[in-house]
Parts: C-alpha cells; sequence; structure tokens
C-alpha cells in the first residue's frame, strides 16, 4: 500500500477522510483516526494504523451510523401513465380511440409522460390493420390510425393504469378474463377497478356506450369518432388534473 497521505484514492475511492484534531499526522504509529465511508448510508470507520518493518496495513472497524445521515436523490424519472383502449376485434373502436387521444397527448406536448395501446376481446383479428373505413374517416380529421389488432393478455392488467371498454360487454368480457386468469398468474387484486367506460367520460354526449360501426355504413364511423373526441378530451384533462395532483401532495 502506498501513498498513505492520500490513501482515500488508493484504498476506496468511496472513502473520504476526517482529520482527527489530536494528532499531528494521519497515521501516527499505531493510532486511531476516524474516516467517513460515502455512501447512501454515511458511516464512521475506526481505522488504525499499524506500521512495522515488515508491512503496513490499515484496519477498518464500523462502530457506529451517522444519524444525519441522508439517501443520494433519486435520479429515476416518472413512470408513465399507461391507458388501454378495448373493443372487441381491436380493428374500429378502440384503434380509434387509441389514435385519438395518442393525437390530443402529442398537440399537449405531453408524448412522454404516456403509455397509449389497444386491444379486443377476441383474437380474431390479430395482426390486422384497423378497419380501412375507420382508418380513412379518421384521416379526414388529420388522425392516423396506425395499431395492429391484438387481444388482451394477463400483463395488461399488471401494465395499465387505466382501461377504457368501448361497451358494457367489452367491459364484461375484460372482467371475465380478468377472473379466469388471475387463478393462473399473480394480478393485481385491484385491476378491475382499472376498468372504466370510454363513454363516462364524455362530456357533450349522452350516448353510454360507443356503438360498433362494423356493419354500418360510414356515418356509423362518424359518429363512433365524434364520441371518442368528446371522451378522449376529458379523459386527458381528467388524468392530467389526477397527476397534478398527487405530484403536489407528494411535494
Amino acid at each position: 500500500m502506498s501513498g498513505l497521505l492520500g490513501f482515500n484514492t488508493f484504498i476506496n475511492p468511496n472513502l473520504t477522510r476526517i482529520c482527527n484534531p489530536n494528532t499531528r499526522y494521519p497515521f501516527p504509529h499505531r493510532t486511531s483516526t476516524n474516516l467517513c465511508l460515502n455512501n447512501h448510508h454515511h458511516c464512521i470507520i475506526n481505522a488504525t494504523h499499524l506500521s512495522s518493518s515488515s508491512n503496513k496495513a490499515l484496519i477498518f472497524r464500523r462502530f457506529s451510523s451517522m444519524a444525519t445521515a441522508s439517501p443520494s436523490p433519486s435520479t429515476e424519472e416518472s413512470k408513465p401513465f399507461s391507458v388501454l383502449f378495448v373493443c372487441l376485434g381491436n380493428i374500429c373502436r378502440s384503434p380509434a380511440a387509441e389514435a385519438v387521444f395518442r393525437n390530443l397527448v402529442e398537440k399537449r406536448g405531453l408524448a412522454s409522460k404516456f403509455r397509449i395501446d389497444s386491444a379486443g376481446t377476441i383474437g380474431y383479428h390479430e395482426g390486422d390493420k384497423a378497419d380501412p373505413r375507420m382508418r380513412a374517416a379518421s384521416k379526414n380529421r388529420g388522425i392516423e390510425v396506425t395499431s395492429i389488432s391484438r387481444p388482451i393478455k394477463p400483463s395488461d392488467f399488471r401494465d395499465f393504469d387505466l382501461i377504457l371498454a368501448m361497451d358494457l360487454q367489452n367491459r364484461e368480457d375484460i372482467m371475465n378474463a380478468y377472473e379466469k386468469w388471475r387463478f393462473k398468474e399473480p394480478l393485481p387484486p385491484d385491476a378491475p377497478n382499472k376498468v372504466k367506460l370510454m363513454c363516462s367520460y364524455c362530456k357533450t354526449h349522452s350516448e353510454r356506450e360507443v356503438p360498433d360501426p362494423y356493419y354500418g355504413g360510414a356515418k356509423g364511423f362518424e359518429k363512433v369518432l365524434d364520441l371518442l373526441e368528446d371522451a378522449c378530451e376529458s379523459l386527458l384533462d381528467s388524468i392530467v388534473r389526477s397527476q397534478n395532483t398527487s405530484t403536489s401532495a407528494s411535494t
């Protein structure tokens, strides 16, 4: 061991020397001095310098913790708020809801604060693009629908903060899926509380459900988009208010 006067740079880069006012030198023969271990929990270390013609060594013994220790600030960023939109086949209503909501979030400069996805209660259309009629109707409003159909899966109940069902049957199917899956793998016990009806966020429309436009004409797709734009605006406002309230409460 060399360079005893600068031992903290040779022994351990996390050690910071605390001068002992009772000694002239940091390491007189067999004299103890104190060191501070500079990690998340500061500790006092007892260091004894042993010198002889054959060797030099330091023996460290931890004997107390500093009451004034404080944790280092966390650099972990806030987890994005995650929203999942669900309909039957994930090719009409829920892809449109995902696109409408994403468009609003991006316009407000909040894209990094959200994770947005959509799914279906069945896997019949898995891997398919959204219905071309819905993509065309959305594009006329300046909204691009780009999602690929997938069915809901158990991990959705863990990964998403909010699950929006387009109609009552979708909500029932989501709940039934949860009841089936929760006996097969660990799922949050409060997951059913995450499931809401999309139209419960509407402000200017009185409909309780978003109707399936698949077997209707063009007006059906326009109606769906009217409902989704109304609900998504209110939904985003609600989430932002909730997040701001949580942040204020924590500070």
